[in-house]
């Protein structure tokens, strides 16, 4: 599955392409497009690889990197299901950069937190934002093949339109 996507964000312009792996849903590749626009301003890499000089010591992939600028991680985002070893590890390893983990629903984002607190140390590091599930439901089913993006995103703010359909939504830190 592949969305192309033209976005027009916070006054800048930019195409992206979204390529799903094998493994990833529909819902994933909405997951990563709402970080790709949460984190424009930053130009996140969406498809950071292994020879990414961010990502030498790491040993893990992102779903969206938005480097430093000094060779260092500024945002690591994972969508959807992340394996605990895969955050753990990003945690300890990445020590200044964010670490966001985006859900599609609340109740997703509050187990996720649990988790969180009682396996990861220093796990108040990662930030947990999920959508509203309704907002959410809409947001991926506006999606097409061919998309089209318009509007503003601030924190964990998106006000814009996807395709023919609004969106006004804060996202919630769980």
């Amino acid at each position: 599955m592949t969305l192309r996507c033209e976005l027009n964000v916070n006054g800048g312009t930019r195409r992206i392409l979204l390529v799903g792996k094998e493994e990833e849903t529909h819902e994933h590749l909405a997951l990563r497009l709402t970080a790709a626009i949460l984190f424009f301003d930053l130009e996140p890499a969406l498809e950071a690889g292994p020879d990414d000089p961010a990502l030498a010591d790491i040993g893990f992939l992102p779903d969206l990197l938005a480097p430093d600028g000094t060779g260092g991680v500024a945002v690591w985002v994972e969508c959807g299901n992340v394996a605990n070893n895969k955050l753990i590890k990003v945690a300890r390893r990445v020590k200044q950069g964010r670490l966001v983990v985006l859900k599609e629903d609340e109740d997703g984002g509050r187990r996720q937190r649990e988790v969180i607190k009682k396996e990861i140390r220093n796990g108040e590091r990662i930030e947990v934002w999920a959508w509203p599930k309704a907002d959410f439901v809409r947001w991926n089913a506006a999606l097409r093949e061919s998309n089209y993006v318009y509007g503003e995103a601030s924190g964990r703010s998106l006000n814009l339109v996807l395709n023919e359909t609004a969106f006004s939504v804060d996202l919630t830190a769980c």
